[in-house]
């Protein structure tokens, strides 16, 4: 007798230690679930299934309410973020593409300024060439009477050669800075202009342009050099082949482009357009860049110069 009161006393204790481990078990699983059976605990409800499932009910409801009122304010309210925002965006952009007009305008009337400077330095140039091309034919003509010693002479023929050197380099200079200046005085002109079609040419008082389809990179100026150099007899006049300083301080971006000079209604002009349609690549004739003056222009071979 006493054997089965223990042994029943065993088994209602294991019955209960295995309600209690089953409660805890559950009571776990439903607090992993969500934070409403935390509540029931905290408040000692009774924790059924039931009640979990309304409660999650009740708390899916209230987050779907919740989302539908942050989603129907957060329009507003990122408008409201936005608009103050925009116009000093805007008011930014607007200062910034005019201090860049206003920069470009400083740069051109300094060069404006350093081309007169140069143009009267080239003229001293130009004099000093002549004086020391007299001391060369004199100095010659004294070696042949037995005069002077050669080296005289060979001094004098230095003097002389590096005199020619800077007059070319004057030129050069000017007519790089003029063709620059052409293309950045005729530039709104251009971006007036609709597009060209590919292969499609127009001519108009200032310009002639082309919009040839075949490829084009500075690796291909070569058989230009030879086409030209076969035709006349004489070197290709390139005064700005790719980026030159000039086109930095204008902020063009002249990389894969290179300037001629000469006047596209000259022999030989037309003769380049000619080859240059012929062979797809395309152009940009100027004229000039004031009705009547021939200064600045030249031939732009590559597609235009955007700014940089």
């Amino acid at each position: 007798m006493t054997s089965l009161t223990r042994v029943n006393t065993i088994d209602s204790r294991s019955a209960s230690q295995l309600r209690v481990s089953q409660r805890r078990s559950y009571g776990t699983r439903l607090t992993r679930a969500g934070r409403i059976p935390r509540l029931a605990r905290m408040f000692q409800w009774p924790l059924r299934r039931n009640d979990f499932v309304r409660f999650s009910s009740a708390g899916v409801f209230v987050i779907l309410a919740i989302i539908s009122i942050h989603s129907s304010t957060a329009p507003a309210q990122e408008s409201q973020n936005k608009s103050p925002n925009r116009a000093p965006s805007l008011r930014r952009a607007g200062a910034s593409n005019s201090e860049l007009t206003r920069a470009r305008t400083d740069v051109i009337q300094k060069m404006k300024e350093t081309r007169a400077g140069a143009e009267k330095l080239l003229k001293l140039h130009e004099a000093e060439r002549v004086r020391l091309l007299e001391q060369y034919e004199q100095r010659r003509e004294q070696y042949y009477s037995g005069l002077i010693a050669r080296t005289d002479v060979l001094q004098a023929e230095h003097a002389l050669a590096e005199a020619m050197l800077v007059v070319d380099e004057d030129k050069r200079w000017l007519a790089e800075t003029d063709m620059a200046l052409t293309e950045y005085t005729m530039r709104d002109e251009l971006l007036r202009l609709p597009g060209l079609a590919v292969g499609g040419y127009s001519e108009s008082g200032s310009f002639m342009r082309f919009n040839g389809g075949s490829p084009w990179a500075l690796m291909d100026v070569s058989k230009i050099e030879k086409f030209f150099s076969r035709t006349f007899g004489r070197a290709l006049p390139i005064s700005a082949f790719g980026q030159t300083a000039t086109h930095d301080r204008l902020r063009f971006d002249h990389r894969n482009a290179i300037d001629v000079a000469l006047h596209p209604d000259s022999k030989e002009g037309q003769s380049l357009l000619g080859y240059l349609r012929q062979a797809g690549i395309p152009f940009i004739a100027f004229r000039n860049a004031v009705a009547g003056s021939a200064t600045g222009a030249h031939i732009h071979i590559g597609k235009p110069s955007p700014r940089s």
